[in-house]
């Protein structure tokens, strides 16, 4: 999931929860820039490096809200911060259990004053209800990304896996393996011919750092040797293929 994709699916949560907690009807419009002023919120993801999704809260809308869950209330800062931490919680919980499979927490809720610098990179929307004359203004932006894997379960996006993504491994393809007598390699010479047990239509093995990981066939690709991949092996198999067929 992409965080654009991220942006969408919260935004859709928050304007349904605030739709929930205030029992008024939400409709979202998108906004031409970020609010002046406000509250910022951050999200990220419980464990790992996987960044951080960034909510700003405009400062009229936020308050209007509060006063609208809490009649009467006295509008402070603080009680400000505990509303939009509560609201900003329960959409990333939403988010989490329907979408990602990753825990997301609120980590901060802060000031931002009018003279601070907007994020450079940003979606705006307006949370209308029905009832309340002025509109909820978000502005969100973060590199908070996940990333699906081959067998269709969501993987948190690591920036610190990025480092070592260009790092190269060994590839070996290993046609067949036997065991001869020492006597037998001895007598190795050119035109020996050395039976490997595998048919030809087997497939080979390929290792990286001496363990299977795929099997595949040979083909011929541009003039040379390639194989096409026709299983990648898991976890357990792993384990089980250095256990039982050592180096």
């Amino acid at each position: 999931m992409t965080r654009d994709d991220i942006i969408r699916r919260f935004i859709t949560e928050l304007a349904r929860i605030a739709e929930t907690v205030l029992e008024a009807s939400a409709s979202t419009r998108q906004a031409a820039a970020p609010p002046h002023d406000g509250f910022v919120t951050a999200i990220k993801a419980r464990e790992g490096e996987h960044g951080t999704l960034h909510v700003q809260f405009g400062r009229r809308g936020a308050e209007a809200l509060v006063l609208k869950m809490n009649p009467g209330v006295e509008l402070t800062d603080a009680a400000i911060v505990e509303a939009l931490r509560a609201l900003a919680s329960q959409a990333a919980s939403a988010l989490d259990r329907r979408a990602i499979g990753a825990d997301l927490v609120v980590t901060s809720v802060e000031m931002r004053g009018a003279d601070e610098s907007a994020p450079t990179s940003w979606h705006a929307v307006e949370i209308v209800l029905s009832g309340q004359e002025e509109p909820l203004h978000v502005a969100l932006s973060g590199d908070l990304e996940f990333i699906e894997t081959p067998d269709g379960r969501r993987a948190a996006h690591s920036r610190t896996l990025d480092v070592i993504m260009d790092i190269d491994l060994p590839l070996v393809v290993r046609f067949g393996r036997t065991e001869l007598p020492l006597k037998a390699l001895t007598a190795l010479g050119p035109g020996s011919v050395i039976d490997l047990g595998r048919s030809p239509d087997e497939p080979v093995d390929i290792l990286i750092s001496n363990q299977v990981v795929a099997r595949g066939e040979v083909v011929i690709v541009s003039g040379n040797y390639g194989v096409r991949v026709r299983d990648v092996i898991g976890p357990s198999e792993r384990a089980r293929s250095m256990e039982t067929d050592p180096a």
